[in-house]
C-alpha cells in the first residue's frame, strides 16, 4: 500500500515538474526603430513621431513618449501596442512654461511588452522659445493687436476703459506649433487657460495693455491701496487686507477702479465727502475685501487671523445664510444656502449686531427666509428658543409652521419697497436668550427704467430685475430697447441665438415665457409658463424639465441652484421632447458669466417640477447615450464618472431626450 503511494506522489512530481517547463517565463526583447529624423522645436509645439515598435517573443502593450526638462518631466503621451513590427505616430506637446530659457531637453521613447520588460532610448531635441510676431488680446468687445515692442514683449494701445477683462492668444508657430492662450486662474496668469484676465487702468481713455511671454508679467494692474497698504491679490475679482481697525477711523482707498460708483456698505461705513469712509462697527480685527465685479467693500470680523465665531459671552461675529437677501443687492449676489456667501453682521454696539437692507434692493419685500448662525458654516445657529422677535413684519420660525430659527414675514405683510429697514440681534442677556428688531428707517428712492423685451414693457421693483410674461415663438427675432450695453450682457446659448448685429432669435419650442432681466448681473434667465403658473413636465414629454443640485448654476457657478425647491433651473425645450443645457466648465469660486458646471464635482438631478416630486429616478431613470459613460454617471444623481474632470473653460453640452418615453429618457453628454 505505501508503495503505491510513493509512486503516485513520484509521478506528480514529474507532471508538475513538466507543466513548469512547459510554461517558462519569457520576458521578452521589445525594439524601438525610430522611423523619424527628430527636429528641433518650439515651445509649445507638438512633436511629431512615428516609432516602428517590435517585439518577436513576447506582445507589446505600450509604447511612451516623455518629454523632459533636465531631470523634471513636463509631458507625456501613450500609445497602445497591440501589433509588432508596425508603426506608430502621435505627438507630444513641449509645455510652453514662464522663465525657461532656450536649450536642451531629453525626448525618451519606452516600449513595454505585457511582461513588463522594457526597452528606452533617448533623444536629444533643442527647444527655442518663439518670439512671436504678434499677439491678439480677445474681449467680449472684440480682438485687439498687440504689437511686438521687444523679445518676447507685446503691447496694444487703444481707448480702453478703467477694466478690460480678456485673454491673450498666440498665431501658430512652425509647421507643428499650436495656437497658445494665457488666461487667469488661482490668482496668476497661466498658459492653457481663457478665463479673464482684468486689466485695470487708473483712468479710462487711451492706455496701454502689455504682456510678456517669457515672464508672464502683465499691466496695467492697478494696485489696491487701504490706507497706504497693499490688498492681497485673491482672484480675478477679489482683494483682500487684513488690519485693526478703530470705531470711528477714517479709511482711505486708492487706485480703486471707479471707485465713485462702488456700493457702500452702510453697516460698515459712511463716506465722507471727500470720498474717504468712516469705520462704524467697534473696534476689532477685520479683513476687508475689495469686489471689483460688483464693486462694492466686503467687511468680515476676524479672531486671531480666522473668521470669527460667536462666543458664549456675545462677543465674536454672527453670520446670515439664507434666501431673500444679498449685497450689494440680491440681483447680484443672494446669500441662499452657500455657507462661503454668508454675510458678517456689523457689531456697532458690544453684544450687539445689525444688518441693514433695502427692500427690493438687498432683501426681497415679499419673501424671506434666513437665518442667523454663530460661525459662517454650519453648526451653531438661532433657533425659535433662543431668539425671540418683538416684529410685527418678521417672525422667527420655531419649527412647527416655518423652519426653527428661520426669518419669515407674518402672513400678510410686506416690506415696503424702497424703504430701509434696521435689523438687529440682541444678545446682552445670553446668547440663549437673543433678541430681534426691526425697525423702518425710512424711504430711499429708487429709479425705474424704460426696458421692453419683444414689444412687452418690463416690470421692476428694485430697478434691478425687471420680468415680463409673453408668448414667443421659435426662431422668433426680439427686439430689446432700454439696455444700452447689451453687447455686454451674458447670452444663454440654450435659448437665444445672437445675430449679426446683436439681435436676438429664440430657440425653444413656442409658447409662454417669463424673461427676467438681471441689469446687474448682465443677463437674462427664462422660465417656461402655463398660464400664470411655471411650466412642469407634461406626460406626453412637452413642457419644462427643471435642474436642481450642486456643481451646476446660472448664469455662473456663483449662483448655483442647490437643493433648494423654488431655485431650480428650467431648461429649455429646444426641439419637441428634447431638452439642452450648455455649460463652460469653471471653478466653483470666481467662474465667469457661462461657467455653469464645475470642472470637478458635479451632483445634480432632473425633476418634473420646480419643487420635490416627480423626477427621473427609479423607474423614470434616464440612460446614458454613447458616450456619456465618459463623463458622467447615474446612480440616483447625475454625477461626474469615477476620477474624471472636465476640461477647465471647455463647453459640454448635457441633453435629455424624451422622444421614446417619459419612462425611457436617454441623457447624453458632449464635449463641444
Amino acid at each position: 500500500m505505501n508503495n503505491k503511494i510513493y509512486l503516485i506522489v513520484a509521478l506528480v512530481g514529474m507532471l508538475f515538474m513538466s507543466a513548469c517547463n512547459d510554461d517558462k517565463f519569457i520576458a521578452g526583447s521589445p525594439v524601438i526603430g525610430l522611423n523619424t529624423e527628430q527636429a528641433d522645436a518650439y515651445f509649445g509645439d507638438s512633436l511629431a513621431f512615428v516609432i516602428k515598435a517590435s517585439d518577436v517573443d513576447v506582445p507589446l502593450s505600450t509604447l511612451k513618449a516623455q518629454l523632459y526638462y533636465g531631470e523634471e518631466k513636463v509631458s507625456e503621451t501613450v500609445i497602445r501596442t497591440k501589433t509588432s513590427g508596425q508603426d506608430y505616430a502621435g505627438k507630444i506637446f513641449v509645455p510652453f512654461l514662464p522663465e525657461i530659457a532656450n536649450g536642451k531637453a531629453t525626448l525618451r521613447y519606452i516600449l513595454q511588452n505585457i511582461n513588463f520588460t522594457t526597452s528606452e532610448k533617448e533623444v536629444e531635441v533643442t527647444l527655442t522659445r518663439p518670439d512671436f510676431p504678434y499677439l491678439t488680446l480677445v474681449t467680449a468687445d472684440g480682438e485687439y493687436k498687440m504689437e511686438r515692442t521687444d523679445t518676447y514683449q507685446y503691447s496694444a494701445t487703444e481707448k480702453f476703459p478703467l477694466e478690460v477683462k480678456g485673454y491673450i492668444k498666440t498665431p501658430k508657430m512652425g509647421d507643428n506649433g499650436n495656437e497658445l492662450t494665457f488666461g487667469w486662474n488661482s490668482g496668476e496668469i497661466q498658459q492653457g487657460v481663457t478665463s479673464d484676465i482684468t486689466f485695470t487702468s487708473a483712468t479710462s481713455g487711451k492706455y496701454s495693455i502689455s504682456f510678456n511671454t517669457y515672464s508672464y508679467e502683465a499691466s496695467p494692474f492697478v494696485k489696491l491701496l487701504l490706507n497706504g497698504s497693499e490688498m492681497e491679490v485673491v482672484d480675478n475679482e477679489n482683494y483682500r487686507l487684513d488690519l485693526t481697525l478703530t470705531q470711528g477711523q477714517t479709511l482711505t482707498f486708492d487706485g480703486v477702479p471707479g471707485y465713485d460708483d462702488w456700493w457702500i456698505d452702510r453697516d460698515y461705513f459712511k463716506k465722507n465727502d471727500d470720498g474717504t469712509l468712516k469705520f462704524l462697527p467697534i473696534s476689532g480685527s477685520y479683513r476687508v475685501i475689495a469686489n471689483t465685479k460688483y464693486k462694492y467693500f466686503i467687511v468680515q470680523s476676524l479672531k486671531d487671523g480666522a473668521l470669527a465665531t460667536l462666543q458664549n459671552d456675545g462677543t465674536g461675529a454672527i453670520w446670515i445664510i439664507g434666501e431673500g437677501l444679498g449685497k450689494p443687492s440680491v440681483a447680484a449676489k443672494e446669500v441662499g444656502w452657500t455657507t462661503g456667501n454668508g454675510l458678517c453682521m456689523s457689531q456697532f454696539e458690544s453684544k450687539k449686531y445689525q444688518v441693514t437692507l433695502v427692500a427690493g434692493s438687498t432683501v426681497k419685500a415679499d419673501k424671506i427666509n434666513f437665518k442667523f448662525f454663530y460661525q459662517q458654516d454650519w453648526g451653531g445657529e438661532f433657533d425659535g428658543a433662543s431668539l425671540t422677535s418683538s416684529s410685527d413684519l418678521v417672525g422667527v420660525g420655531d419649527g412647527s409652521t416655518h423652519d426653527n430659527g428661520n426669518l419669515y414675514l407674518h402672513d400678510g405683510k410686506k416690506l415696503t419697497v424702497g424703504h430701509i429697514y434696521k435689523f438687529v440681534v440682541d444678545v446682552t442677556g445670553g446668547i440663549d436668550k437673543a433678541t430681534l428688531t426691526v425697525t423702518d428707517e425710512g424711504e430711499q428712492p429708487i429709479e425705474i427704467k424704460n426696458i421692453t423685451f419683444g414689444g412687452v414693457k418690463m416690470s421692476s421693483d428694485d430697478g434691478a430685475i425687471y420680468t415680463a410674461t409673453l408668448s414667443l415663438s421659435q426662431n422668433q427675432a426680439i427686439a430689446v430697447s432700454g439696455i444700452n450695453d447689451l453687447g455686454d450682457w451674458w447670452i444663454n446659448p440654450d435659448y437665444f441665438k445672437v445675430e449679426d448685429g446683436g439681435s436676438l432669435s429664440f430657440i425653444p419650442v413656442s409658447g409662454d415665457y417669463r424673461v427676467v432681466a438681471n441689469t446687474v448681473i448682465k443677463s437674462f434667465s427664462i422660465v417656461r409658463m402655463n398660464g400664470s403658473e411655471e411650466a412642469t413636465l407634461s406626460d406626453d414629454g412637452h413642457g419644462a424639465i427643471w435642474l436642481m443640485g450642486w456643481g451646476v448654476g446660472s448664469p455662473s457657478l456663483d449662483n448655483q441652484f442647490g437643493w433648494t425647491p423654488g431655485a431650480a433651473y428650467c431648461m429649455p425645450e429646444v426641439a419637441p421632447k428634447i431638452y439642452r443645457f450648455t455649460a463652460v466648465a469653471g471653478p466653483e469660486q470666481g467662474s465667469s458669466l457661462g461657467q455653469r458646471i464645475r470642472f470637478d464635482y458635479v451632483s445634480c438631478k432632473f425633476f418634473f417640477q420646480d419643487d420635490w416630486g416627480g423626477e427621473f429616478s427609479g423607474d423614470n431613470a434616464l440612460t446614458l447615450a454613447a458616450g456619456a459613460a465618459d463623463y458622467i454617471t447615474n446612480t440616483g444623481n447625475i454625477e461626474l464618472a469615477s476620477g474624471v474632470q472636465l476640461e477647465q473653460d471647455a463647453t459640454y453640452v448635457m441633453t435629455v431626450d424624451l422622444t421614446a418615453g417619459n419612462s425611457k429618457g436617454v441623457i447624453s453628454f458632449v464635449k463641444q
